[in-house]
């Protein structure tokens, strides 16, 4: 199952739907093709590339945000899950604060 460990400082990450524990993350610089294929798989986010998940879940869909200097950045929407957090993505494969497991 794909995976994506982001290194998040901007606290961009909200809650969308408490009862359903669904929250969004966002501004992310991808193609919505890699977007795409993420979903299913899971978030992990972290406060630096060398530091364990501080939260995370499961990706269940994305959308291009529409305007201003975000525009067309990815959001990630996912299910928020407790065995996504302290996980530590290791030091290969990281680039641009960012490290796709496929």
């Amino acid at each position: 199952m794909s995976s994506i460990h982001l290194v998040e400082r901007l606290g961009n990450v909200h809650c969308v739907d408490k009862e359903k524990q669904e929250w969004e993350s966002g501004y992310w610089v991808f193609n919505e093709e890699t977007a795409q294929q993420l979903v299913g798989g899971h978030i992990y986010l972290h406060r630096g590339q060398d530091k364990p998940s501080h939260f995370g879940g499961k990706i269940i869909a994305f959308h291009v945000h529409p305007s201003g200097t975000e525009a067309g950045r990815i959001v990630f929407r996912f299910h928020a899950a407790i065995e996504c957090k302290g996980v530590i993505a290791g030091r290969e494969g990281w680039g641009n604060e960012k490290k796709i497991v496929w």
